[in-house]
C-alpha cells in the first residue's frame, strides 16, 4: 500500500487513523488507493499497536428476556454511531457464567465492559475495574468504586402497589428475583412499606423469591393462589406471562378471580387478551446512557464515576381490574 501511494507506511497508518500529522491531500489520496485496491486494515494488527479493539463487552443474565434485549439495543445504538462493537453475553442469571465471561472479555478483547450483574459483590469486581472501564446496570455492588445506571425501583413499586390497593387489594402476593438482587430488595422494601401506610397485613408466607423466568410465574403461582391471594406483583412481565398461563390452563379469571401486575413494560404486556398493568422501566434509555459513560470513560482517563438513576412510569391496562 505504502509502495502504491508513493509514501512512508506510518504516513499510511497515519491516514488510516485520521492523524492530524499529515495533511488532507495525503490522506485523501491513502484513502482513495485504499479505495482503489480493496484494502482493509488488519483490525488485529492495529489493535496489537494502538492497544485498543473497538469492541465493547456487555454482559447481561437472560438473553430471551425482553427487557435486557432492548437494553442491549439501546447499548449497541450508541456503540454503532461511535464506531465500536458489541461483544454480547448472556450469563443465563449463573455467578459462573458471569465470572467465564469477565475472564474472556478481560483478555484484551474489549476496551470496556458494561454489566447487570448477577448476586454482585464488591470483590468479584475489584481487580477488573482497576485494568478495565466499567459500567455496571441495575443491580449494585455495594463499596464499588463504579459507574452505575438504574431505574429507581423504590419509587417505581410503590407506584404500582398503592395502585394495586387503590383498586382493592388487600392480600397481595409477591414473586420477587434473587435475594441480593438491588431490584428486587428495593421492590420488596416499597411493598411493605405501601402495606404499613395502609394498615394492610403483612405476611411473610405470601412472600416468593425466583430466578424470575417464565417457569417460575407458572410454577410459584399455585403456591401463592393456594394461600388465598386476591392478587400477585410480579417482579417482572416474564414472571406475570407464567402466571397468566398458569390461570389460563386453571381456568382462573384475570383480574375477576385474581388480580395481576408485572414490571418492565416488555412488548408483549400490551397484547394479551386482559392487557397487563405493568411498570416502564426506560430499558432502551438505560442502554444508550451507560454506552456513553463507559465510551466517555474510555477516551477520558481522568473521568469522574457517575450514578445515573431514571424514574420509572406506571403504566395502567385492565389486568388489576381497571375500567380503562
Amino acid at each position: 500500500m505504502a509502495k502504491y501511494c508513493g509514501v512512508s507506511p506510518m504516513t499510511v497508518s497515519r491516514a488510516l487513523n485520521n492523524s492530524k500529522e499529515i495533511s488532507q491531500k495525503t490522506k485523501e489520496k491513502v484513502l482513495k488507493a485504499c479505495k482503489d485496491l480493496g484494502y482493509k486494515p488488519n483490525s488485529a494488527a492495529k489493535s496489537l499497536i494502538t492497544k485498543t479493539t473497538k469492541m465493547i463487552g456487555l454482559v447481561i443474565p437472560d438473553i430471551t428476556n425482553q427487557y435486557y434485549a432492548y437494553i442491549s439495543k439501546g447499548v449497541s445504538s450508541y456503540l454503532e454511531k461511535k464506531g465500536y462493537g458489541l461483544i454480547l453475553c448472556n450469563s443465563d442469571r449463573k455467578k459462573n457464567n458471569e465470572r467465564e465471561y469477565l475472564n474472556f472479555l478481560t483478555e484484551g478483547r474489549v476496551d470496556g465492559i458494561i454489566i447487570l450483574p448477577v448476586e454482585p459483590k464488591k470483590e468479584d469486581y475489584e481487580q477488573i475495574i482497576m485494568h478495565t472501564p466499567m459500567v455496571m446496570v441495575d443491580n449494585f455492588a455495594e463499596g464499588l468504586d463504579i459507574s452505575f445506571v438504574a431505574n429507581d425501583n423504590y419509587y417505581g413499586a410503590t407506584q404500582i402497589i398503592e395502585h394495586m390497593v387503590k383498586q382493592g387489594y388487600r392480600k397481595i402476593g409477591v414473586i420477587l428475583g434473587s435475594k441480593s438482587s438491588t431490584a428486587s430488595n428495593e421492590r420488596y422494601r416499597a411493598y411493605k412499606d405501601v402495606l404499613e401506610k395502609n394498615n394492610i397485613d403483612f405476611d411473610t408466607n405470601i412472600i416468593i423469591y425466583s430466578n424470575a423466568t417464565f417457569e417460575d410465574g407458572f410454577n410459584k403461582a399455585e403456591y401463592l393462589i393456594n394461600r388465598g391471594v386476591d392478587s400477585i406483583f410480579a417482579i417482572n412481565d416474564t414472571v406475570a406471562m407464567g402466571v397468566m398461563k398458569y390461570c389460563y390452563l386453571k381456568g382462573i379469571n384475570i383480574p375477576k378471580d385474581l388480580g395481576l401486575a408485572g414490571y418492565d413494560n416488555i412488548e408483549q404486556s400490551s397484547m394479551f387478551p386482559v392487557p397487563l398493568t405493568t411498570v416502564d422501566q426506560n430499558n432502551k434509555l438505560i442502554g444508550e446512557i451507560s454506552a456513553k459513560i463507559l465510551i466517555n470513560q474510555i477516551n477520558e482517563k481522568s473521568f469522574k464515576k457517575e450514578t445515573i438513576i431514571l424514574k420509572p412510569k406506571l403504566i395502567i391496562r385492565k389486568s388489576c381490574g381497571e375500567d380503562n
